[in-house]
């Protein structure tokens, strides 16, 4: 699938949205006029118009009540309007944390690999590898509890501030297979761009059922104050007011009508592209039609008790079931008909197939066969000690601001053309082109699935363990920073000691020991497996985590390529998921505006990846080759010193220009990398980089083979 098309989709189905949102309030205007009208009767008796009639052949004029008046309609408008719009906008902002204010709305529980429950740590493992696989962030994992359908969702913003929640249904009744194809097709909808959009369906809908809200609670208050006034005392006020109460009922109920429209007109056909995607992502159609199939054959289907069930029904793997939507019909439903779906991955299915796996659920085989089916891949050991409180203050204790305004300096290139990069030492043979890396940005495939669970298997207990609490994720970053050299290594310690404690010090030598026997190619993974954790800093902790790197980073006077990357990828991340400005709107969208920027971008990338200036210009060449003539024409090759800070400030640039310019940098970038065929683990991690900060999601490119040089 086209990740860049998708993202286009989603697009417009944001203005599709926004245009059934102005149908729905035009039509409730016009069921709101009725009550406006009989307030406005009720107190002024009613606006009188004058019209000539015809008697006996002769014209006279006559008053009648005036039932369609256009300042009662401009205010019904204005009421209705104000009423929708500001209820959506305080859902929308309700929900401003992102995926985790979604979850937590619904009694969602965190999830971490520390989890004692094998059925929770399945879970974990399985949204880590696929996270991996991805190119994506790891999300913040729930557990719904208290819920016994088999259900799904994926909640947030952008892909930094993504959520997954599970039913404790699905965890008990799935096997890993089943699992791994749900949430598959719930990563599907991170990739496609849906979330952001699920969530303004969730504003746009709740502004509606408030005017429903309204007409409730008069008509509870006529209920509960009628008793206590006679009718002589307020009779009347209160008929008019439970008139009008009644009407905004009625209106709240046909308001639900057209948000389930809405719903289904926007959400239908996404479900079928997700579970498209999920096979493709895990080539395993069984999967997805087995944990279908239990849905339809489970008791609780895969129905949702929370009072919020209807907010979220468009955004979950299968359809939120309810007594109203038991009543309607396939025209308001979110989610296509079940056994449609089905059919689609299992062509052979019929219903008689529900008889034996109603009876395995009935067994609970899907727990019992945990050991078979749902052990980790990962080998990641749940168990480790959480860090109290107190032990994660003391960890921070005598922290201190630093300058982090140092330049993001790089050596500049000899009269001879060497450079000198620090960390350089691998080339490694990849079985993609550069002319494939658009296609696979969100389009993650089983052979990398296969391998980001290998990777994870081979990490060692210690990072593993370490990585589910704040102070061991901090920890392992500062770890993967520490230089190789104990020249170098020296001046970071001395800088830990001043701004950290001993706790983080003794912490940080004892994983480094782990880190540093670790291939180059864990590196980038490591950091991903880390995001979920640090999303979980407080801001003075950010605080003092962001100035701490910086420290390091220029604690021996340069910067190497992998610093640079994991300080970009990281903090833009983490600004995001726990600042976020990574919402504002596009503000570049001419190319040619922006080749200045792109011309320095490129020329970085290939002097980082180059011996010599002749095979960086060819390189140069290779990346504007894949542009449009009119602007590679544009384009020259900038010889002498690159300095990182300006590439960082390029790439925040580039993060603000338009799909489709982003599109033509992650191609000129992929063919400056890979089109020689000679490929440093920097230069991959520095692109990456460029994809991360463009939040692009690149799976990992997996190596063929390794050579030193």
């Amino acid at each position: 699938m086209d990740f860049f098309e998708q993202q286009d989709s989603a697009r417009r189905n944001t203005t599709y949205l926004i245009v059934l949102f102005a149908m729905a309030v035009i039509a409730l205007t016009a069921v709101m006029y009725v009550p406006v009208y009989l307030l406005d009767f009720h107190i002024t008796g009613g606006a009188l118009k004058t019209e000539m009639v015809m008697v006996n052949g002769r014209y006279m004029t006559t008053e009648t009540l005036d039932y369609f008046q256009w300042k009662l309609v401009g205010f019904s408008l204005l009421v209705t309007a104000l009423v929708v719009g500001l209820g959506s906008y305080y859902k929308v902002s309700q929900l401003g944390e992102g995926g985790s204010s979604v979850a937590l709305e619904l009694g969602g529980v965190e999830v971490d690999a520390r989890s004692e429950d094998p059925l929770r740590r399945r879970l974990y493992n399985v949204v880590e590898e696929m996270s991996l696989a991805s190119g994506l962030a790891v999300p913040l994992v729930y557990v719904l509890p208290d819920e016994v359908g088999i259900n799904a969702f994926a909640a947030g913003y952008t892909i930094n501030d993504a959520a997954v929640a599970v039913t404790q249904g699905a965890l008990e009744a799935l096997t890993r297979d089943e699992l791994q194809a749900v949430i598959a097709h719930e990563f599907s909808h991170i990739l496609n761009g849906d979330m952001r959009l699920n969530i303004r369906l969730i504003g746009v809908v709740h502004g509606i059922l408030l005017i429903s809200i309204a007409g409730r609670g008069m008509l509870e208050m006529i209920w509960r104050g009628g008793s206590r006034r006679s009718s002589k005392n307020g009779g009347p006020a209160l008929l008019a007011i439970g008139a009008v109460g009644l009407l905004l009922a009625v209106g709240g109920w046909l308001g639900v009508m057209f948000g389930r429209m809405i719903k289904s007109a926007v959400s239908r056909q996404r479900e079928y592209l997700a579970d498209a995607a999920a096979v493709q992502f895990t080539r395993n159609p069984a999967g997805l039609a087995g944990a279908l199939k239990k849905i339809a054959a489970h008791q609780a289907g895969s129905g949702l008790f929370s009072p919020h069930a209807e907010e979220v029904s468009h955004m979950c793997f299968g359809a939120v079931s309810s007594r109203f939507t038991m009543t309607m019909t396939g025209w308001f439903e979110s989610h296509p008909p079940l056994e449609e779906r089905i059919r689609r991955w299992d062509p052979g299915y019929d219903a008689s197939q529900l008889d034996a796996i109603r009876a395995q659920l009935e067994r609970g085989q899907a727990r019992a066969g945990l050991a078979m089916a749902g052990a980790p891949m990962s080998g990641a050991a749940g168990g480790a000690t959480p860090e109290g409180a107190m032990m994660m203050a003391a960890a921070w204790a005598g922290a201190s601001p630093s300058s982090s305004g140092a330049s993001l300096g790089m050596q500049s290139q000899s009269s001879g053309g060497g450079n000198d990069w620090s960390g350089q030492s691998r080339e490694l043979s990849y079985a993609v082109g550069a002319e494939e890396i658009v296609d696979l940005i969100g389009n993650p495939s089983p052979e990398r699935l296969v391998y980001c669970s290998s990777l994870l298997g081979e990490l060692p207990r210690p990072i593993m363990e370490a990585r589910s609490d704040v102070m061991g994720a901090s920890a392992l970053v500062f770890a993967l920073l520490m230089d190789e050299s104990e020249e170098g290594r020296r001046p970071q310690i001395e800088l830990l000691h001043r701004q950290t404690s001993e706790t983080m010090l003794r912490e940080v030598r004892r994983l480094w020991e782990h880190v540093a026997a670790l291939d180059a190619e864990f590196r980038l993974p490591l950091v991903d497996l880390l995001f979920p954790t640090l999303r979980r800093m407080t801001p003075e902790q950010y605080r003092t985590f962001r100035e701490v790197v910086g420290a390091m980073i220029y604690a021996d006077q340069r910067v190497t390529l992998f610093e640079f990357v994991v300080q970009k990828v990281l903090m833009h991340r983490l600004e995001v998921a726990l600042g976020r400005p990574g919402r504002r709107a596009t503000q570049f969208v001419a190319m040619r505006a922006m080749l200045p920027e792109l011309q320095l971008l490129l020329s970085a990338l290939v002097i980082m990846g180059h011996d010599h200036v002749s095979e960086a210009r060819a390189a140069f060449d290779a990346g504007c080759g894949a542009l449009p003539p009119t602007f590679a024409r544009e384009l020259h090759f900038q010889e002498g010193a690159v300095n990182l800070q300006q590439v960082g400030a390029v790439l925040d640039r580039f993060a603000l220009a338009s799909l489709q310019i982003k599109r033509h940098v992650i191609n000129a970038a992929a063919f400056c990398v890979l089109g020689d065929g000679r490929v440093r683990v920097e230069e991959v991690e520095m692109l990456r980089a460029v994809c991360d900060v463009l939040d692009l999601p690149l799976p990992p490119l997996v190596p063929e083979a390794t050579r030193r040089v």
